[in-house]
């Protein structure tokens, strides 16, 4: 039972967070708090994965897979609140770690969201099996994909 509403729930916050962030892209003090929610949304769910992976918390295949499944649900929603606009520079007041770069980039940029949802979806795949030492690579290699993207296009 908790395996079917667990992507139910996962489904209702995409489209919650998809619905407001359509309502609001013209404003960019929304479209930013949107995209850092989503991203903390994110950071949420890899922590303990992460943790899993290295050894730093027991495995549990449970929680491993629902946060997986997590993840893969939530990956593809912040990169809609990356208007034109919002980055570091464009004088909107905001504070905001997003770096003038993206715009500059936007190919790679994309290029490295993708690569993030195709990452996080085979994570997610994988958590249904019962290969650990797969999960927990595969955990390193959504990792990749975050630290990439934040080493080329987040302010520290």
């Amino acid at each position: 039972m908790t395996r079917m509403r667990t992507p139910l729930v996962a489904a209702t916050l995409m489209l919650s967070l998809a619905a407001a962030a359509n309502s609001q892209a013209a404003d960019v003090d929304k479209a930013i708090e949107y995209r850092q929610d989503a991203l903390g949304v994110m950071a949420w769910q890899i922590g303990p994965l992460g943790d899993m992976a290295q050894g730093k918390i027991e495995f549990d295949a449970e929680t491993f897979t629902r946060r997986a499944e997590n993840l893969a649900a939530v990956a593809p929603l912040p990169w809609e609140g990356f208007v034109e606009g919002s980055l570091q520079g464009d004088g909107h007041g905001i504070e905001t770690d997003a770096l003038a770069d993206i715009g500059e980039n936007w190919d790679d940029f994309e290029s490295r969201q993708q690569s993030l949802i195709e990452e996080s979806a085979k994570l997610a795949e994988l958590a249904q099996g019962d290969d650990v030492a797969a999960m927990r690579r595969q955990v390193a290699a959504v990792a990749k994909t975050c630290k990439g993207c934040h080493d080329n296009y987040k302010a520290e």
